[in-house]
């Protein structure tokens, strides 16, 4: 699936734009489509700000995605919503998508790094490694949306440094995310994707 620089135009978030995405934007955006999505508050931040997390589709393929684990990493949270608006939008596409697939996105999940635009969290956590310890609530929160979600994969998505490339093309890589499949119960297959812009 593909769409043109025309569409793309349209289902684009103009009200999320920049280097810096903080959550007041994404609550604004959520606000906005609340007829659309199933929207909850999922937990807290080490500093008390809401971490949200936004569901459609009724499909029964389990998809759950999250973004901006780095504060700093915000083009990902941009590609969700862009994404989001695009599912609203009704294609055809965007309507298989939703008749197949039950999507549960967390737009920011570390809110208190996203706020100072750094990679760690209000405790100097890097969140993609406190993934086994769970010290932080941040963490804590995705866990508990895991377990209770129950997803068929997993989508952690990054920002990618231009240095990469997409495969072996001179493309550079704007995002990238860990992709994780379900194979059997508990047991989940890794990997990386490249995407160029």
């Amino acid at each position: 699936m593909s769409i043109s620089q025309s569409e793309y135009r349209f289902i684009k978030e103009k009200s999320v734009s920049g280097r810096y995405v903080i959550n007041e934007q994404i609550l604004d955006f959520l606000e906005k489509n609340k007829k659309q999505l199933l929207i909850k508050t999922v937990g807290k931040s080490v500093q008390g700000r809401e971490i949200k997390s936004l569901q459609l589709g009724k499909g029964p393929s389990k998809i759950l995605m999250w973004s901006q684990m780095h504060g700093n990493e915000s083009t990902t949270t941009k590609a969700v919503l862009d994404f989001v608006n695009f599912l609203n939008a009704g294609s055809v596409s965007a309507k298989l998508i939703l008749e197949h697939c039950t999507l549960l996105i967390i737009p920011i999940l570390n809110p208190d790094g996203a706020a100072v635009y750094t990679r760690i969290n209000a405790n100097e956590i890097d969140l993609n490694r406190d993934a086994q310890n769970r010290t932080e609530p941040e963490s804590v929160v995705l866990k508990n949306v895991f377990d209770g979600f129950k997803p068929d994969y997993c989508f952690n998505l990054h920002d990618q440094r231009t240095i990469f490339n997409v495969g072996k093309t001179p493309k550079p890589a704007t995002v990238s995310f860990l992709a994780l499949l379900m194979i059997r119960k508990g047991v989940y297959q890794e990997q990386e994707v490249l995407v160029c812009s």
